[in-house]
C-alpha cells in the first residue's frame, strides 16, 4: 500500500463513481477495471470492506476511516516534499490555488510567471471551479489558496481582502438600443438574457439585478464559462453579466460591447482564503505577496 497509490482512492470517494474517478486520474487502460481491481486489492490487504458498490458508490464506516487517514498521508507527503525544497533552498512543491475561471484568466497568468521567476522549482496548479466550490475547498484544506468572494466568515481558513470588483452587463450594439446608455437596466426588458450559474458572482448579481428591475428575463442561453458568454453576447445573442475587471482587463472582452453600469448593490470585496495549518508554507506568503502586487496596479 504505496502512499502515492492512495490518491486514486480520495478521486473515488469523491466523485463516488468509477469512471470519473478514472478520467480524473487519467487512468486510460481498463479505466474502471483498473479502479476496481486496485480497490478489491486494498480491501484484501486491509481484511475490511471499504465501499458499498452501487450508483453512486458509498462509503463503508471503515472506508471513512481510511479515507481520512489517507488525505492526512497525502497532506503529510506533500507537506514533507515542500520543507524539504525549502531546506534545500528556493521552494519546491505544488501550490494548489483555486479560482474561478473568469479571474484566473486575468490575473493569473502576471501572478504565476513572477512567481516562476522567484521559485522556478514551484509548480502552480490552478483548480478553477464556481465561487461554491471554491469555497467549499477552502474549508476541507484542499487547496493551500483560494481568491473567491467568502461572504463572511469561513471555518478554518484565514481571510483577507484583495481588491473590490463590481458587476457590469455588457451587450452588443445590435442587440441594444439608444437610450439604454440612458436609461440603463430598466430598458431592457424586451432584451434577450445570456446568463451564468447562480453558483458563482455573476450569475447571483445578474439574477438579483433583474428582480430589482422587475425584468422576468428571456434567457436565450446560460452557461458556467464566462468566455463563453462573452463570445455569444459579442454575436449579438443577448446582454451577459460580468466582472467590471473582466470588461477592462480581460482580452476575450470585445471592446465593441455597450457597457452598462448597475446599481452600488453589484459590488463586492474578492478575498484571499488560506487554510489554517500548523506550519505556513513559505510559498504561499510568496504567492500572496505577489497577488498583492499585481491586484494594486490594476
Amino acid at each position: 500500500m504505496a502512499l502515492e497509490g492512495w490518491d486514486w482512492f480520495i478521486k473515488l470517494a469523491e466523485n463516488e463513481n468509477f469512471t470519473k474517478a478514472a478520467d480524473e486520474l487519467q487512468i486510460s487502460q481498463h479505466s474502471q477495471q483498473t479502479l476496481s481491481a486496485r480497490l478489491v486489492s486494498l480491501e484484501r490487504n486491509l481484511g475490511a470492506k471499504l465501499v458499498v458498490r452501487g450508483t453512486p458508490i458509498s462509503l463503508t464506516s471503515a472506508g471513512k476511516v481510511f479515507l481520512l487517514y489517507a488525505r492526512e498521508q497525502r497532506q503529510a507527503q506533500q507537506d514533507m516534499i515542500r520543507q524539504i525544497g525549502e531546506v534545500a533552498g528556493g521552494g519546491a512543491g505544488v501550490l494548489k490555488v483555486g479560482i474561478s475561471h473568469t479571474r484566473g484568466s486575468y490575473l493569473m497568468p502576471k501572478v504565476i510567471h513572477r512567481l516562476s521567476e522567484e521559485l522556478p522549482a514551484v509548480t502552480v496548479k490552478l483548480i478553477e471551479d464556481t465561487n461554491r466550490n471554491l469555497l467549499r475547498s477552502a474549508e476541507r484544506g484542499e487547496v493551500d489558496v483560494a481568491i473567491a468572494r467568502f461572504e463572511g466568515t469561513c471555518p478554518g481558513v484565514e481571510v483577507e481582502p484583495i481588491y473590490k470588483d463590481s458587476g457590469a452587463m455588457g451587450t452588443s450594439p445590435e442587440s441594444a438600443i439608444d437610450i439604454l446608455k440612458g436609461e440603463g437596466i430598466g430598458a431592457l426588458k424586451k432584451c434577450p438574457f445570456i446568463l451564468g450559474s447562480v453558483d458563482d458572482i455573476s450569475g447571483r448579481v445578474a439574477y438579483s439585478e433583474l428582480r430589482n428591475a422587475g425584468i422576468k428575463p428571456h434567457v436565450v442561453a446560460t452557461s458556467g464559462n464566462m468566455p463563453t458568454l462573452l463570445s455569444l453576447c459579442s454575436e449579438g445573442l443577448g446582454a451577459v453579466f460580468c466582472p467590471t475587471d473582466m470588461l477592462d482587463y480581460s482580452p476575450m472582452a470585445s471592446p465593441d460591447l455597450l457597457r452598462i453600469p448597475l446599481s452600488s448593490q453589484s459590488s463586492y470585496t474578492i478575498e484571499l482564503g488560506i487554510p489554517s495549518r500548523s506550519e505556513r508554507w513559505q510559498v504561499v506568503d510568496s504567492f500572496r505577496r505577489i497577488l498583492l502586487e499585481v491586484t494594486a496596479e490594476k
